[in-house]
């Protein structure tokens, strides 16, 4: 599964990135912060950690999520901070 990210801080993007979720458990870096990810039976099993930013207040991220395909972003409130992702089943 393909999955791309977006992290805003109100409507500031601080990052926006993509990972491709596959069976083996991987580590992906981007810019502000390390994605944790493992395919499951029915959930991706994803972890976001090791933020660099000095203006993120944000320790970790735990998302479990279904293996679909997105019809438009989808979003997590986390305070003043919101994730946006859109997944894709890859072929």
């Amino acid at each position: 599964m393909h999955i791309e990210l977006a992290l805003f801080d109100g409507d500031i993007l601080l990052e926006r990135g993509e990972v491709h979720v596959g069976v083996q458990q991987q580590v992906s870096t981007l810019a502000l912060f390390q994605v944790t990810h493992q395919l499951g039976h029915e959930t991706a099993d994803v972890v976001l950690s090791d933020f660099q930013s000095p203006h993120t207040e944000l320790i970790k991220i735990t998302m479990d999520v279904p293996i679909h395909t997105s019809t438009d972003w989808e979003t997590l409130d986390l305070g003043r901070y919101t994730l946006a992702f859109w997944c894709r089943q890859c072929t």
